[in-house]
């Protein structure tokens, strides 16, 4: 059974690496931590009988999702667009032609949907790049975009799980 979020009562949650040593003290009697994919949360809960191997490649705090929508971004001189491939409530993959550097520090246009004003991301770090793909994480953007975000996720997952 998939724990649920105690803040916001989601059961989309991951489990993320342990931090320190209560963690790892706590996991010896089942107890892991979790963080919500919906509100960010991070919260410890008990499965019994349930050991995790450790996989040292997993980086990502979230579930990335395989979609497709343009996105438009500014910063450091450098104006662009592309397309989002990768979606997460931590952050995306975009495929672009413009030349962009890890470390550098965007805002962002997410056109999610037709109808609806794109969500504003505030802040974004480049973390990667392999091109055309550019690997962003997001810093900052209101509360109201992170909300718009999060339903446009969610939403997302439900399509693609009943499919």
């Amino acid at each position: 059974m998939e724990p649920h979020c105690p803040r916001c009562g989601q059961d989309i949650v991951q489990r993320v690496r342990r931090r320190g040593l209560l963690d790892h003290l706590l996991s010896i009697v089942y107890i892991y931590p979790f963080r919500c994919q919906v509100c960010f949360h991070r919260f410890s809960t008990f499965q019994w009988g349930v050991r995790y191997v450790k996989h040292a490649r997993e980086k990502s705090q979230h579930d990335r999702i395989v979609t497709r929508f343009q996105i438009t971004f500014a910063g450091n001189g450098i104006d662009g667009s592309g397309m989002v491939t990768l979606v997460s409530l931590g952050g995306c993959a975009i495929e672009t032609d413009a030349k962009l550097s890890s470390g550098q520090i965007l805002q962002l246009q997410l056109k999610t949907s037709d109808r609806d004003p794109a969500v504003a991301v505030d802040a974004a770090v480049v973390r990667g790049v392999r091109s055309p793909v550019v690997g962003l994480q997001f810093l900052r953007f209101r509360m109201e975009e992170r909300e718009r975000l999060s339903q446009f996720v969610r939403d997302l997952r439900t399509t693609q799980q009943q499919r």
